[in-house]
């Protein structure tokens, strides 16, 4: 019933767009996870629905950018920088190859105590993908509520992080991810005094502008049908979200 009511509100929004010829003429950060065979859930997408993703990017009007080309150039209509939270080995087994094989860039945030972990990446599999173009961001050591952490513990996941990672790749990350897409204004400054030039946040929709310590992103799940992907790509489904995140307590 919820899925229903979640289809036809985007597909309303959908519609409406097209015959009054609005276009989204920011850059739409998505948001993955996980890319496997095994999971099906909103924290996973299917090997053969990201393939079908990522080729209809490459034949579309959709430019791949970078996380750190999107701060530098601003916002730019049909522009889409890929993410993924977490770190998990799938993404290298599974997401890598293809992302190498349509030439797209992306940014993976890491847990950066679980690496090495039996979900997630290990070092060298960072290494690898370092060199091939694949950029890494910080998502805390321990993918903490930061909101609710004391001060001191507060700013360790953050920094420290930061400074995990550099020992892994050897460059500093640019970028940080807030757990749950959770963050107060002083998870924000300790984000900017560490040094990082930009942070994504879980806010849905496309970036209207570059508001680089809280740049919003699209979640792509394993239920999104071909067209439901497009629908995000159009920002349809930016509503549906905006309620969610609002029933949730997260607005």
């Amino acid at each position: 019933m919820k899925t229903a009511l979640r289809s036809v509100v985007s597909s309303t929004v959908y519609w409406t767009q097209c015959l009054l010829g609005r276009k989204d003429t920011g850059t739409r950060i998505l948001t993955y996870h996980r890319v496997n065979d095994e999971e099906r859930d909103y924290l996973s997408v299917p090997i053969s629905d990201f393939r079908s993703q990522m080729k209809f990017l490459a034949e579309g009007q959709f430019k791949v950018i970078s996380l750190k080309e999107f701060i530098q150039q601003g916002p730019r209509e049909n522009t889409v920088v890929l993410t993924f939270d977490d770190g998990y080995r799938d993404n290298y087994k599974n997401a890598f190859p293809l992302l190498k094989a349509f030439e797209f860039p992306a940014t993976i945030f890491c847990v950066a105590d679980r690496i090495g972990e039996e979900l997630y990446l290990k070092e060298v599999e960072i290494q690898e993908m370092f060199r091939a173009g694949i950029d890494f961001g910080s998502h805390t050591l321990s993918h903490p509520h930061l909101s609710v952490l004391k001060k001191e513990d507060k700013r360790r996941e953050i920094e420290q992080s930061r400074q995990g990672l550099e020992k892994r790749i050897g460059a500093s990350p640019h970028f940080f991810c807030y757990p749950y897409g959770e963050y107060d204004l002083e998870s924000i400054r300790f984000v900017k005094e560490s040094g990082y030039a930009g942070a994504c946040t879980n806010d849905p929709g496309s970036n209207q502008e570059v508001n680089a310590f809280t740049l919003k992103r699209t979640e792509i799940s394993a239920f999104d049908t071909p067209e439901d992907f497009r629908k995000k790509l159009a920002g349809a489904y930016d509503l549906v979200h905006k309620s969610l995140h609002w029933v949730r307590g997260r607005s």
